[in-house]
């Protein structure tokens, strides 16, 4: 073979390689972007998984700010920015619409979709750094998880209602702002009265009937800036903001009524059931939200210690 042959024959391989190499990019699940330090779509690559994506053939050419929503392609000029600037990869996560990509076909099973972005800066044939390649990855499932691993951490798992750590969180929050502002805050601290019984003398499916209604009824009866939890067992607690004392002891006064009047069938059986009600509200010394809680806490004893079935305010 002589060296006309031989250099045939490598720029065949060479062919057959970037040959291969191309229907490679094509073939790949998730798109590959390659845009230029203007934010100018240079090559749409791969992105072939359309349970996941939509073509993306139709931006080659155009600028971020022809196609995305104002706010997410200057988002998308800071990071190719940075990763140009520095040399270096960047990740960003963004959540995008397609119905807010101009250009892209409707398509209403892909709204509100999680992306992560890996943004890394390629040289040109000169060796300077002038355009980024931008791998979306669909990640809409993992946060979704994310999201009702979140939810479950938050919720007591027998009622739906919030679960005393998450109660406890925001409490302290609204502790701080309430000192800070000077605004009224109180709590209800509740428990459902001689729940033992009901257990005895129903089955424990029935006590289980009895919190699902309560929490319902008290969902139901709440403000939407109210937070309620189940504290323990049988008690319950209720952050009441910008409400003082009194105006907290006429919400108590209205659940402790209600549910006297209220019932729970379950499997044929009636089963009534009462509450006590301690009260507390924040005042100008307390230095720690527990000092509020602690006082609701020794109103609840005070209202069951008077026989029950009662509200009282520390």
């Amino acid at each position: 073979m002589d060296i006309w042959e031989k250099l045939q024959a490598v720029e065949q391989n060479f062919f057959a390689v970037e040959q291969q190499l191309q229907s490679t990019a094509r073939a790949l699940p998730d798109p590959i972007f390659v845009i230029d330090e203007f934010g100018k779509y240079l090559d749409v690559i791969g992105g072939q998984e359309r349970s996941l994506y939509h073509s993306g053939k139709f931006l080659k050419g155009k600028h971020l700010h022809e196609v995305l929503p104002e706010n997410l392609a200057d988002t998308f000029m800071q990071t190719i920015s940075a990763a140009i600037a520095d040399n270096s990869l960047k990740i960003i996560e963004y959540q995008l619409n397609p119905d807010g990509i101009t250009g892209s076909p409707p398509d209403s099973s892909k709204k509100n979709q999680w992306f992560e972005g890996r943004v890394y800066p390629i040289k040109d044939r000169a060796n300077e750094v002038h355009s980024v390649i931008w791998l979306s990855l669909n990640i809409t499932e993992t946060k979704n998880l994310e999201e009702r691993l979140q939810e479950l951490s938050e919720m007591d798992t027998l009622t739906g209602a919030y679960n005393r750590r998450h109660f406890m969180q925001i409490f302290d929050q609204a502790f701080s702002i309430a000192k800070r502002y000077k605004t009224k805050l109180s709590v209800l601290h509740i428990d459902i009265d001689k729940f033992k019984e009901i257990n005895e003398k129903y089955g424990h499916d029935a006590g289980d009937a009895v919190l699902k209604e309560f929490v319902i009824f008290c969902k139901d009866n709440l403000r939407q800036s109210d937070l309620f939890a189940r504290y323990g067992g049988v008690e319950f607690i209720v952050l009441l903001q910008n409400t003082p004392s009194l105006g907290a002891a006429i919400i108590a006064e209205r659940f402790r009524a209600r549910i006297e009047e209220m019932s729970v069938t379950y499997e044929k059986q009636t089963i009534h059931f009462t509450i006590s009600i301690g009260i507390s509200q924040a005042l100008d010394n307390d230095t720690s939200s527990t000092a509020v809680i602690s006082r609701a806490d020794i109103a609840l004893y005070q209202a069951k210690k008077k026989g029950r079935n009662q509200i009282e305010i520390s």
